[in-house]
């Protein structure tokens, strides 16, 4: 700490994934929090798992049940989670129930057990698990503010930091809300047939935090919380200068009407129906980044690991070399229930460890069903394709056009500038009784690139891009008419003459012309 400089805030790390990110670091020392939520919602697992973790670094700990429940049914139950260490207890973390003396003595007589124990244990973190039972028993709502405050003196002069567990009682803002450093919200939200579980902080005195809806989930290690990526970037960042100009795919033909690849640290989407080769084209561009020793990382919802490396042996791709090297990654879970912000999670860390030099993610649609809220997977891409862009990793990633034919072609989602900077179309169309793919490049931002339809074949060595199709016209519509030459003009036919005319006359015998008398009146 400078002279005459701010004061250094300490702070209380809470050990829980992602949640110190949050909170820009973790809870303040010495301040009071309030953690709200429903019975079921997670919040006595987060508040032991603050409290095993602050016990593993050395600090005492007073957890205090004004629940029904007795310590050791409450100690039983959080033996099956990974994060509880029986040698912490009783020595380094004490539970207390002190529901009795509550009942019995009402809030003063709990004022007085919380200093007593705070002061006998020497303890730096406080737990009080069940607050909405002190509200009940409660003379008056200014009784509890009264108890509420004296606590919060108390646990301040002492540096003691306490986390307050309630179900929040009635809705609106409480009294009690207002007097507390920092609200936490946890809820489980229904969307359809599924239940996902959020975490909000809507109130942290004297520190920034992530705003918004964060999700999380409960696991056998206990919990962990997914930032919102789009409160993860910072959008003041700018791309420095790239060392790379160009990423080719490695199809020579395609590279060829891209001006050699698509620029470095760019965001390609590769739109097309299902079959028209987007998945193989994707793993194409990974394998010459890893030829070319950059690190590539295929991030998979469709395809496992042996599936997608059969499949691309059976086109010439052989990627398996490349994995054993360590210049390709896979990663992959299968597209049913994710959470967005845990995939957001996962490609952050990918971005962000600096060894990945090309990603393509595969594709769209996992990512909209992952969301619970349609409207959101535009702003979630633009902030990781913002991300990629500061970092200079090149994003490719695969979306399915809603009709596989037709003479209207609907991007999958609104704004798609922002998203993406490049877009390659791929398609099939019927031509001469056969389905034959093509590739076209719609857009490369800032950059040429050749405009013409190109056939694109698949065969037992790789792709093909190949020349113009100049028999058809009509392609982009995928149903396609073949071009016919024009005709050309046939002379007209001389007519016969008949015979006895003049005209049958023997060459060299001229005829006579014909005189026009007129005749004369009177005559």
């Amino acid at each position: 700490m400078t002279p005459g400089g701010p004061r250094e805030e300490q702070r209380v790390a809470t050990g829980i994934p992602g949640l110190d990110t949050v909170l820009c670091g973790g809870l303040r020392k010495g301040r009071m929090y309030m953690v709200l939520g429903l019975p079921g919602a997670g919040k006595t697992i987060l508040a032991n798992q603050i409290c095993f973790h602050q016990a593993a670094q050395g600090h005492r700990v007073l957890y205090l049940t004004l629940l029904a429940e007795s310590h050791t049914e409450l100690v039983s139950n959080l033996q099956t989670l990974s994060f509880f260490d029986p040698a912490c207890v009783p020595g380094k973390i004490s539970y207390l129930s002190a529901f009795t003396i509550l009942e019995q003595g009402g809030l003063d007589a709990l004022a007085e057990l919380v200093r007593k124990e705070i002061k006998s244990h020497k303890a730096s973190l406080l737990v009080l698990d069940g607050l909405l039972a002190a509200e009940e028993l409660a003379p008056s709502r200014q009784a509890l503010k009264k108890f509420i405050h004296g606590l919060q003196v108390v646990t301040g002069l002492i540096g003691c930091t306490t986390v307050v567990l309630t179900t929040g009682g009635d809705k609106g803002l409480r009294a009690e809300h207002t007097m507390v450093d920092g609200l936490l919200l946890l809820q489980q939200k229904n969307f359809g047939v599924r239940t996902l579980r959020e975490l909000r902080v809507s109130k942290f005195r004297g520190s920034a935090y992530k705003l918004g809806q964060h999700g999380f989930e409960i696991t056998g290690d206990g919990l962990t919380v997914y930032p919102r990526l789009e409160s993860m970037v910072d959008g003041n960042l700018v791309p420095g200068a790239g060392k790379r100009d160009r990423d080719a795919f490695g199809v020579a033909g395609l590279d060829s009407m891209l001006k050699g690849g698509v620029p470095a640290g760019s965001t390609t989407i590769l739109l097309g129906p299902p079959g028209s080769g987007k998945t193989l084209l994707g793993l194409s561009f990974l394998a010459e980044g890893a030829r070319q020793g950059e690190r590539s990382h295929y991030f998979a919802f469709y395809d496992a690991p042996e599936r997608m490396l059969a499949q691309a042996a059976g086109v010439g791709l052989h990627l398996q070399p490349l994995m054993e090297r360590g210049d390709l990654e896979v990663s992959f879970r299968p597209p049913t229930e994710n959470i967005l912000d845990k995939l957001g999670t996962e490609l952050l860390t990918i971005v962000r460890s600096g060894r990945v030099r090309r990603i393509f993610l595969d594709g769209y649609e996992a990512l909209r069903r992952a969301s619970t809220r349609n409207t959101r997977v535009a702003r979630f891409l633009a902030a990781l394709v913002n991300e990629c862009r500061v970092r200079e990793v090149t994003l490719v990633y695969t979306a399915e056009t809603t009709s596989a034919f037709g003479p209207e072609v609907k991007f999958p989602l609104k704004g798609i500038s922002m998203v993406a900077e490049n877009i390659l179309f791929l398609r099939m169309v019927e031509l001469h009784s056969g389905l034959r793919r093509f590739i076209a490049v719609l857009k490369v931002r800032n950059s040429a690139f050749d405009p013409a339809v190109r056939e694109l074949e698949i065969t037992n060595k790789g792709l093909k891009v190949g020349q113009p199709f100049a028999e058809g016209q009509m392609l982009m519509t995928g149903l396609a008419r073949t071009r016919t030459p024009e005709p050309t003009p046939l002379p007209k036919p001389r007519s016969k003459p008949r015979a006895g005319s003049r005209s049958t006359a023997k060459a060299g015998t001229l005829s006579k012309p014909r005189r026009n008398v007129s005749k004369r009146r009177g005559t």
